[in-house]
């Protein structure tokens, strides 16, 4: 325990016996807390919203029986899952799947603290026709039941408030919108109504989806497997389902629409060169033939055979340039102010074998990661997102970057074509100095040959994509369907319940242990001898009286062997015990109320009950007592005999206990420190010691005041009334000072007010000080 002298009590040690205390005063208030945590639960959940899910799992499942075939890998083969689980989390895969649900009107009933979204569960439909004015998106239009089968639409526009009354299961038509009012039992909307404030709002559908978005979830399970879940949670089980299963059904569509594509547009290419190739063939064919008609040339190879060779090595070259340059323009046209991520993923391929592979392919897989980038935060953000406007200035920077890389790229093609042609040009100037037949007969050939070897190379690379695209398919699969799971996944009650019961006995241990550590009350012997020095003796205890009086009563004399008398004469015992000659008894405590008049009263009572003359002194005199507690005047008393306005005999009054005299306070004085302290009063005493064999002196509390210190110094027997559950053990340090200062050198204590017990020997009092005698007349009394 702390220091006594300190302002707050802190018990820092463990007492069993306040621990008692305080579980025996204050458990309701651990249930107290439980119950009104468990109130709060109720509400909380009474005007909670439930919050529903709904999962799906799927698979993505790519089939390559070209490439068992060919060993050639298909372009549309993806075995990375990250593309695909972008795509499923963007805005724009989910607006498509939002706008597949005909989601164009939401129904609201608002009731007095929730509003619910009415899917699927409204007692009326509304069926749009029209929308004239866009800015009445979002703007709630409230439904009112009107008599026989009416309705009533009332809606702000522009500031301006507009109505329409109309019959229901009929077309309205406003200057704003055009709907049809749809209900199958008018009683229960109308008693929907009484119960709740019902609107519908036009939805827009970006706003609609951004609102919505924000509760779907994508995350991989496996991803060597290619599983994939998909989670949705909100206010409504049948919305939180149908999401789930849009997102899944466009997701399906989007992907195979988009390789269909891709694969139609790879053929589409191939063919149209293929189709540019054939007729130059059949020209070369025809011109080839129409030359050896002519010239009746059969044969004329074995000629320029060196010629020919370096003809065909730079036409190849020319022709791979030209095929590059081709290429070149395919990037060129893919690479718009918004460029498709997924048209751009598709570039990738093309750049394999190319002689600017390494210097394309790495912008090209950089942009791609932009773009995949840029579709992640439209998930999240707005286009006002300074991030994504940030992306967005890196993208075009890239895109630029790319251009001008390609612009580069085909201008050295170009000049490389230019330089090949140019040293054709040459082998053709050598071709001159053969005969003219057959350098042109080698021309022609040569030209034929070259159409023949590019339309064979485009022809197998037909063949080989479609037989590879035709054994390629995309089957994904649904693992696990959605489900309408009709059981919310929050709030859960049992976990609420729990959460806030625990809160509460928590809070209610809290409170106990703060009580504990704060408790400040002296209810035991024992706490006095912990709290006291060693030096003081502790002459006994008193019990708590059964019946309260609002003045300290003089009552020893009327039931003789009741606990109180028995345990006065216990400390009268005791005091033979400490000082057998004692004349001059001082009794005081640390504040008023603590019963020091009570047990001055009633000790002197027991004195005078063995035969002693004894007289009580009230030398309380701010707030004397003693005249109330013997039912006489406080005209005359110690006030007036210190200052000579009274004789002791006329002081001096006789109770009804013989031998019992007490001499009450008096009027109150101006300066009762000065009356108390002067030599008048120890001369008064010393008058009545020749007169009584006991004086008791009830003295002024020294918890609040000093004067009565001295007292308590010069007396025979100081003792000190501590009040059980009512005085505060931080007034043991008051005892303490005493002892430091020096202003007293040895002190008795009572304990007064300690509760009654029926323990096993009888009737007791007090924590294992009480004592088991007891008369018939008390038992019939306490029964009574």
């Amino acid at each position: 325990m702390n220091s006594s002298n300190s302002s707050i009590f802190i018990n820092k040690d463990y007492n069993p016996i306040i621990v008692s205390v305080i579980l025996r005063r204050y458990w309701w208030w651990v249930l107290l807390l439980i119950f009104l945590f468990l109130g709060i639960a109720f509400f909380y959940l009474r005007y909670t919203k439930p919050v529903y899910d709904s999962s799906m799992i799927i698979q993505l499942v790519e089939k390559d029986q070209g490439k068992e075939l060919l060993e050639l890998d298909n372009i549309n083969k993806n075995e990375d899952i990250s593309s695909e689980i972008e795509l499923l989390r963007s805005q724009l895969l989910f607006e498509m799947a939002i706008s597949k649900m005909n989601m164009n009107v939401s129904i609201f009933a608002e009731g007095k603290i929730l509003t619910e979204e009415k899917y699927h569960q409204s007692t009326f439909t509304i069926l749009p026709y029209a929308l004239r004015d866009s800015s009445l998106c979002d703007i709630p239009i409230e439904v009112e039941t009107l008599d026989n089968h009416r309705v009533k639409l009332s809606y702000t526009a522009n500031g301006k408030m507009y109505s329409k009354t109309s019959d229901v299961n009929q077309n309205i038509h406003t200057q704003h919108f055009d709907i049809a009012f749809k209900v199958e039992n008018w009683d229960v909307l109308k008693q929907d109504d009484e119960a709740n404030r019902l609107y519908f709002t036009f939805n827009n559908q970006k706003t609609l989806a951004s609102r919505l978005i924000a509760n779907l979830a994508v995350n991989p399970i496996d991803v060597n497997a290619k599983t994939i879940e998909l989670r949705y949670n909100g206010n409504n089980p049948e919305l939180c389902k149908d999401i789930i299963q849009s997102v899944t059904t466009t997701f399906f569509n989007y992907d195979e629409e988009m390789k269909r594509k891709s694969a139609d547009n790879i053929l589409s290419f191939i063919q149209l060169q293929l189709d540019s190739i054939s007729g130059e063939l059949k020209d070369s064919k025809d011109s080839l033939t129409d030359f050896q008609r002519k010239t009746h040339l059969a044969d004329p190879e074995a000629t320029g055979g060196t010629l020919s060779d370096n003809m065909d090595k730079f036409q190849d070259m020319l022709f791979e340039l030209e095929n590059e340059l081709a290429t070149l323009k395919i990037v060129h046209s893919k690479l718009k102010s918004e460029p498709n991520r997924l048209d751009i993923y598709r570039l990738i391929p093309e750049m394999l074998g190319k002689s600017f592979e390494a210097s394309l392919t790495k912008q090209i897989t950089d942009l791609n990661t932009l773009l995949e980038r840029k579709e992640e935060l439209l998930t999240n953000v707005t286009e006002n997102n300074s991030e994504l406007k940030n992306l967005n200035s890196r993208i075009q920077s890239k895109v630029q970057s790319i251009r001008r890389s390609v612009e580069v790229i085909q201008e050295r093609i170009r000049s490389q074509i230019t330089t090949i042609n140019g040293k054709i040009g040459v082998i053709e100037g050598e071709y001159l100095k053969l005969p003219q037949k057959k350098m042109e007969y080698n021309r022609l050939k040569s030209l034929q040959d070259l159409n023949e070897k590019y339309y064979t190379l485009l022809t197998e690379k037909k063949v080989m994509y479609s037989i590879s695209n035709a054994g390629y398919t995309s089957s994904n699969r649904i693992l696990n369907d959605a489900s309408l799971n009709t059981v919310p996944v929050s709030p859960n009650r049992k976990l609420v319940y729990a959460g806030f019961t625990f809160i509460g006995f928590i809070f209610g241990f809290a409170l106990l242990f703060f009580k504990y550590i704060t408790f400040n009350e002296i209810n035991t012997v024992e706490d006095l001898k912990q709290l006291l020095p060693d030096k003081i003796t502790i002459l006994g205890n008193i019990p708590q009286l059964r019946e309260s009086s609002e003045f300290s009563q003089l009552m020893i004399h009327n039931n003789p062997k009741s606990i109180l008398a028995e345990s006065m004469r216990n400390i009268r015992t005791n005091l033979s015990f400490v000082n057998a000659n004692a004349r001059v008894i001082a009794i005081s405590s640390s504040i008023s109320g603590e019963g020091k008049t009570f047990v001055a009263l009633n000790l002197a009572g027991i004195i005078a009950l063995s035969g002693k003359k004894t007289i009580v002194i009230d030398l309380d005199l701010r707030k004397p007592k003693v005249h109330l507690g013997l039912n006489v005047a406080n005209d005359k008393g110690i006030s007036n005999l210190i200052i000579n306005q009274a004789t002791l005999e006329e002081c001096i009054r006789h109770s009804e206990i013989e031998n019992l005299d007490f001499i009450s306070a008096g009027p109150i004085p101006p300066n009762p420190s000065e009356l108390i302290l002067s030599d008048s009063f120890f001369e008064i005493l010393e008058a009545l010691k020749s007169r009584y064999d006991v004086v008791i002196i009830d003295n002024p509390p020294v918890g609040l005041v000093t004067d009565g210190v001295q007292i308590l110094a010069k007396a025979d027997v100081p003792i000190y009334i501590f009040k059980a559950h009512y005085s505060k053990r931080i007034f043991a340090g008051r005892v303490r000072e005493l002892f430091e200062m020096n202003q007293i050198t040895h002190l008795n204590v009572i304990l007064n007010g300690t509760k009654v017990f029926k323990g096993k020997y009888g009737y007791g009092y007090g924590y294992g000080y009480g004592y088991g005698y007891y008369d018939e007349e008390d038992k019939k009394k306490r029964k009574k």
